[in-house]
């Protein structure tokens, strides 16, 4: 927060020679009964600041500001002698303080024209920084609001130290008075409170105490233990440069980010090991094609490309659930007010990044499926990350969700003030801004916030019409693979088109039907032929689910790791089925795997080749 005009007018030198003094007071340093705003370079007033929207005239009346400048004197003087010696000459304000513009009512920072009583020539400006805020005693389980002021005095503006003090009236502003008491910063605690050190003025009556405070802002769901996103605040205090103290209110933060069922997102480290798995697999079926002197890819999503992908998207959308949706307000939230600018809300952005691609590449998969389509990975991840990183572009070019998606964010972000009575009202203009509670979930809102997904989903939609389109115009003949084995191309189309309707003895015996492969998985082709004859092409073997076993077994990709774990523990804890393979020909009926059916030797041989 930086306050801008202030500098203008006190200038380089001594406070008592600068503009604000010479021109502004003419010189006269006698006391005023208003308070003094300075609107811009030229212009100042003594009623309010013109430009000012949201300008509280409560808060900025004189009578007010001279009412907390007399208190804080009279507090602070048993500890800070000088004090005592001061009279106000006139509260100025500096209109384009950002809590003044804010219409903040818990924040306030006035600029005192003093002089001593008894050299009324010695004139210094009093900078006074007040916080509405939260406080803690934890040794008597004691919390509440208080209001914390942080000043110090300065009289030339080249001096090189800046002494700075601190008065706390604990529960204010639900007293007539704070009942302020100078109190010692110690430290800042590792969660972002002030440690501070009471300093009382005697001993006898008031024993010395330790408070922690912050400005606390956020909101939680059920109990700030539970579900909750806040982020503890408090100002530097700048001791060096008078210039810096004066302009500058700088804020530091420490957010804290509960959630309590967390946990549920421990799934993501099972999709984790399942797909860690299918690339170790694939890259020893890559590693042994190499060995055969043949280069050979196949598609990595193959092994999610099932009904294991809508599984996935099933569990996440049921951690959301169980979680109480926290996690996608979070995100909600977080996003408007990245959209807004009206405040910060850090999150973990790689859970919710995760969630949503397993989300939309499960709803990737379904399309496909209901639709009869291979969809490219490549291309469903390639549209999801575009759009996700682009989301905030995409909203602000729908005027009506962005004015959906401000609505909602502005009204979270001021439903922290805390109501009050008409008599609490009286009490001090001045309010406590602290922490909210989300009642529910705004679902209006939340549908606002996922518009660019909704672009997501129709953007892949039209894909795989304009697909399905262009098929119809332009079929694709049921063009057969050429192989080192084949030399005549009539033959073999004419056997492909005759044995179109046929099923391998592969896809009889696994129940695998390649054509009937859709989803989220790269386009290949289903079948070769040469000499008359129709196989499973080594693509449609693999992304069917399964693999050869150094080249006696057929076994289901998803498998190999349960082989595993029976024969580390030598018991035959499922049953597990294999097909014998002879050749390029696959056994009609499986047989049960045993701990000594397959060595581990023959478990690193894992390939894919052509079946019948």
């Amino acid at each position: 927060m930086e306050s801008e005009l202030i500098l203008e007018y006190l200038g380089n030198g001594l406070i008592r020679d600068s503009l604000l003094i010479k021109s502004i007071l003419n010189g006269d340093t006698s006391p005023r009964d208003y308070a003094l705003f300075l609107e811009n370079k030229m212009t100042t007033s003594t009623e309010k600041c013109e430009t000012a929207e949201l300008f509280d005239a409560e808060i900025y009346s004189s009578a007010f500001l001279r009412a907390n400048f007399e208190s804080v004197i009279a507090k602070s003087s048993y500890y800070i002698t000088q004090m005592d010696d001061l009279e106000l000459v006139v509260p100025v304000i500096d209109c384009t303080s950002p809590p003044l513009i804010d219409g903040d009512p818990s924040l306030l920072r006035v600029f005192n024209v003093a002089r001593r009583k008894s050299d009324p020539t010695a004139v210094q400006l009093v900078t006074t920084s007040i916080s509405v805020q939260d406080y803690k005693i934890p040794e008597v389980n004691r919390i509440g609001p208080a209001i914390v002021i942080a000043f110090f005095a300065v009289s030339d503006m080249r001096a090189s130290v800046v002494d700075q003090y601190i008065l706390l009236g604990l529960d204010y502003a639900f007293t007539h008075e704070p009942l302020y008491e100078v109190y010692k910063l110690e430290r800042v605690s590792t969660d972002g409170y002030w440690n501070l050190t009471s300093i009382p003025e005697d001993l006898a009556l008031n024993p010395v105490k330790t408070v922690l405070t912050a400005r606390r802002r956020g909101f939680y769901l059920s109990a700030e233990s539970e579900q909750s996103n806040i982020r503890n605040l408090v100002w530097t205090l700048e001791k060096a440069s008078p210039t810096r103290a004066i302009s500058l209110w700088q804020w530091r933060g420490q957010p804290l980010i509960f959630d309590s069922w967390a946990w549920v997102h421990g799934i993501h480290m099972i999709f984790c090991v399942q797909t860690l798995f299918s690339l170790c697999v694939l890259m020893l079926i890559v590693y042994r094609k190499a060995c055969d002197g043949k280069v050979w890819i196949g598609d990595s999503f193959a092994s999610l490309s099932n009904s294991t992908l809508i599984v996935r998207g099933l569990l996440v959308f049921f951690s959301w659930i169980v979680n109480g949706k926290w996690t996608l307000l979070e995100f909600c939230i977080s996003n408007a007010n990245d959209l807004t600018g009206t405040q910060l809300v850090p999150i973990h952005s790689e859970i919710v990044h995760a969630d949503l691609m397993v989300m939309f590449l499960s709803l990737f998969g379904l399309v496909g499926h209901i639709f009869k389509e291979r969809i490219d990975p490549t291309i469903g991840v390639f549209l999801y990350e575009a759009i996700h990183d682009n989301r905030q572009h995409i909203v602000k070019m729908a005027p009506a969700v962005l004015q959906t998606v401000r609505a909602f964010s502005d009204k979270e972000y001021r439903l922290g003030i805390a109501p009050v009575t008409d008599l609490q009202r009286e009490m001090s203009p001045m309010r406590l801004w602290t922490t909210d509670k989300l009642k529910s979930v705004n679902n209006k809102f939340v549908f606002a916030s996922f518009y660019p997904k909704y672009i997501l989903m129709g953007t892949l939609i039209l894909f795989v019409v304009l697909r399905k389109v262009y098929k119809i115009f332009y079929p694709d003949p049921l063009a057969p693979s050429l192989t080192n084995r084949s030399t005549d191309r009539s033959t073999n189309e004419r056997a492909a088109l005759a044995q179109k309707g046929n099923l391998t003895k592969f896809e009889i015996s696994t129940g695998a039907e390649l054509q009937a492969r859709y989803g989220l998985i790269s386009d290949y082709k289903n079948y070769v032929f040469f000499k008359g004859l129709k196989f499973a092409s080594p693509d449609g073997v693999y992304c069917s689910g399964y693999v050869v076993v150094n080249g006696k077994y057929l076994v289901a990709t998803e498998d190999i790791l349960t082989i595993a774990m029976i024969k580390i523990s030598q018991t035959r804890l499922l049953n597990v089925y294999a097909y014998e393979v002879d050749g390029f020909s696959v056994q009609r009926t499986a047989r049960l795997v045993y701990p000594n059916t397959f060595s581990w030797n023959d478990l690193l041989h894992l390939n894919v080749t052509i079946l019948s």
